[in-house]
């Protein structure tokens, strides 16, 4: 079994991991820690842009499966909810006609935040959740960003 290739992107709340295999990226993790920038390939030049505000879209190489209503939910997500718009779990859930606990679930299963965007989902009087432990501060980071909030 190969091994993932990892790249690393800092910005000023920590650092955003990339792992890659065969030139496609099949996970993105947001940590809290500050790493070491490392690689120089279109997944750091791409998510380096867009944290510095200079990119709206990512356009490389992704591969994720997690059956047919989570990809309708994702797919449902980056086609109606653009950069610097957010949307309600509910509100979500209507367009895919599902439950609003489907949709959070399959927020929370996104192994891909940032390129299936996540964290413009959120609760009806809240942010909602994120990213796990920490999360919520990469929530609001990336919405301000965006200029959402």
């Amino acid at each position: 079994m190969q091994k993932f290739d990892l790249s690393i992107v800092s910005c000023e709340i920590g650092s955003v991991l990339i792992f890659t295999k065969n030139g496609i990226c099949e996970k993105i993790e947001l940590s809290n820690d500050l790493y070491a920038p490392s690689g120089e390939n279109i997944f750091t030049a791409q998510i380096s842009e867009y944290l510095s505000g200079k990119r709206r879209e990512f356009d490389f190489p992704v591969r994720y499966s997690s059956g047919p209503v989570f990809e309708k939910i994702w797919e449902s997500l980056k086609e109606n909810v653009p950069y610097g718009k957010i949307i309600t779990y509910g509100e979500l859930a209507k367009i895919c006609n599902a439950n609003p606990r489907v949709v959070g679930y399959a927020m929370a299963m996104n192994r891909l935040p940032l390129y299936i965007p996540c964290h413009r989902v959120v609760g009806k009087n809240s942010l909602g959740g994120f990213n796990g432990k920490n999360g919520l501060k990469w929530k609001e980071y990336l919405l301000r960003l965006e200029g959402s909030i």
